[in-house]
């Protein structure tokens, strides 16, 4: 399995070990897994980067909930049409802008992604007291958004711990990926970030 950042040649790492990488914290790439593997340094990955990698290389279940998590967006956007329309509930037609709004501001990459996290733990309250409050649109609104949010970042979740994990199983891509920019290397106590 060969890692390559784009689909068109990259030159390979100039680097042909850990060790020879300027100003990085392990002579080995044995270290750095270790490291890894008790938290005390974070490997961050690119979300564009980790999704190409998926694409290619990931398991076929991996990939397959990534898929049904998609299709689960799409037919939630396609029932808000239909029940808006079979229910004379118009505003039903909102649903499919707002699972667009948080689909892009849903992505790890997205420089709002925190505040998006702490809206999307507060839409299962909002959507609860809509609810019960007998608002049931603005609560299938709400949930909506809070669906949207959820599939994303489990699709997130899956493509970039799966690129992650792969990384540090093949030193050779570790270095590909690290010369292009595809990850970086965090030291959990002292908060230094290790780039290319």
């Amino acid at each position: 399995m060969e890692y390559r950042l784009n689909q068109r040649y990259q030159p390979p790492a100039e680097w042909s070990n850990v060790g020879e990488i300027p100003r990085f914290p392990f002579e080995d790439f044995e270290q750095l897994r270790a490291a890894a593997a008790i938290r005390s340094f974070n490997l961050g990955v690119d979300s564009l980067a980790a999704a190409r990698w998926s694409e290619r290389f990931n398991t076929r279940a991996r990939k397959a909930v990534i898929a049904i998590l998609s299709l689960l967006l799409v037919a939630a956007g396609v029932a808000s049409v239909i029940a808006a329309f079979l229910t004379r509930e118009y505003w039903l037609l909102a649903a499919t802008p707002i699972q667009a709004v948080a689909f892009y501001l849903s992505h790890p990459a997205s420089p709002m992604h925190k505040w998006v996290t702490i809206g999307g733990a507060v839409s299962v309250a909002v959507f609860l007291d809509l609810l019960f409050n007998r608002l049931p649109i603005a609560a299938a609104l709400v949930a909506y958004a809070g669906l949207t949010f959820a599939a994303v970042r489990a699709a997130g979740y899956i493509t970039n711990s799966s690129f992650r994990k792969a990384l540090l199983s093949d030193e050779k891509m570790f270095l590909e990926a690290y010369s292009g920019g595809a990850c970086t290397l965090r030291n959990n106590q002292t908060r230094e970030v290790y780039t290319a």
